[in-house]
């Protein structure tokens, strides 16, 4: 299992499409690569994490996790921030600002797994013009129609999630994995499962859901859960988001959130 130790707030450029955006990622080196960093933890054990805030506004920390604490991240800084002691489970941390929000800063928080067969998606929207204005300074007038045009799986959108071996999952039969889904959205999705019913072993937001089996799961901006799929059977199966626009890049057909399970003799 990978501890990162040190994450940097970093300012960069974000492409989808023909779109050319602003965008922060919370990185694990200082230098750009438009992906946000997996902060793995043991259970159960409270940690920490240096966090060099490289942007040129001061930002705010935060995670998902029961009773977090907020934790400013002044401007040009390094912050020791500390990791409450959590049961095994998935979690997100992110900059709670609005402009850490807007432009994309956080990524997973991975508690207790050692030796299983892991994978993560992230699930995004994005809205290029918002992403403008927040990059400028400007508020963001919340009560406007949010209608974005990408829809990502850790910051890639489809066919682009079949080369990020975190999203596509390929396991060989009769393994059994698991996936930690994090939204880190401005808009709830539902994910549908082609081919299995995944087992809900996880859940920040809604925990009487734990033990569910389901082949459709929904999940609240801000929720994090994890569940557990045993490849049963072999073959290609698509994993797509239930809404037919976040299926789409900047409204074509397919894109968005759709990744593949492939099981493999």
């Amino acid at each position: 299992m990978s501890a990162q130790d040190t994450l940097w707030i970093l300012p960069g450029t974000y492409i989808q499409g023909n779109d050319t955006m602003p965008a922060l990622r919370s990185e694990g080196q200082p230098t750009w690569s438009g992906y946000n960093a997996v902060v793995d933890r043991p259970e159960n054990a409270s940690s920490s994490v240096v966090v060099v805030n490289t942007d040129s506004v001061a930002h705010t920390w935060w995670t998902n996790a029961p009773d977090a604490n907020t934790v400013d991240l002044p401007a040009g800084t390094s912050t020791s921030v500390m990791l409450p002691s959590l049961p095994q489970g998935s979690y997100q941390y992110f900059l709670n600002d609005e402009r850490g929000k807007v432009l994309g800063a956080g990524g997973l928080l991975r508690i207790g797994w050692d030796t299983e067969t892991l994978f993560y998606w992230n699930l995004r929207e994005w809205q290029p013009s918002m992403m403008t204005l927040s990059a400028a300074g400007e508020s963001i007038d919340w009560s406007l129609p949010y209608v974005p045009r990408h829809f990502t799986i850790n910051e890639r959108a489809y066919p682009s999630t079949g080369d990020d071996p975190n999203a596509y999952v390929a396991v060989n039969l009769n393994d059994t994995c698991f996936i930690s889904i994090s939204n880190f959205g401005h808009m709830n999705h539902v994910l549908h499962f082609h081919g299995f019913h995944v087992d809900i072993i996880s859940a920040t937001h809604h925990p009487e859901r734990v033990g569910w089996n389901k082949d459709t799961v929904p999940i609240r901006k801000g929720e994090s859960l994890t569940v557990r799929l045993v490849a049963f059977q072999e073959g290609m199966y698509p994993v797509h988001n239930h809404n037919l626009i976040a299926v789409t890049n900047a409204g074509f057909y397919p894109g968005g959130m759709i990744t593949t399970i492939h099981v493999m003799p």
